[in-house]
């Protein structure tokens, strides 16, 4: 699994998230609470579960949102995901390298929106979220051509 992220067609930021991602160390709310770093571990989004990275990644509502605008076989996947990295094995079992190169980008480009939002209280729709991940890929992918 490592390897086929390390070998996507993704700017390297991109990989190197979702590596990090898939390791559990993203400074989710839930990861600074076991670090004894004094925070609320509940979403500071939604506040209905605790921020763990397959919550602020894929069940989180804001989330959810981007991931109904991803065309593909992603639409059909359940919500409820208690681990990340077992999330992305699944998907790499499943989906082309095209279609995972787009779920690391969008997955990246969720966090951002999610930091942009915590910190600096500026909110992204869901579509613009999407719309700048497909972006940052095809220029990429573009480029290196």
């Amino acid at each position: 699994m490592w390897n086929r992220i390390w070998q996507l067609h993704t700017p390297p930021k991109v990989r190197n998230f979702v590596w990090r991602a898939c390791s559990d160390i993203l400074p989710t709310r839930t990861n600074l609470y076991r670090r004894k770093v004094p925070v609320d571990p509940a979403c500071g989004i939604c506040q209905q579960h605790d921020e763990t990275v397959a919550h602020a990644l894929w069940s989180c509502p804001m989330a959810r949102n981007v991931w109904a605008l991803v065309t593909g076989k992603l639409q059909k996947r359940s919500s409820e995901v208690k681990d990340f990295y077992v999330l992305v094995r699944g998907l790499m079992a499943e989906l082309s390298p095209k279609e995972m190169e787009v779920c690391a980008t969008v997955s990246w480009s969720i966090w951002n929106a999610r930091i942009r939002y915590l910190f600096d209280k500026k909110q992204t729709q869901p579509c613009d979220i999407l719309r700048g991940a497909m972006s940052l890929l095809q220029d990429y992918q573009r480029l290196c051509q």
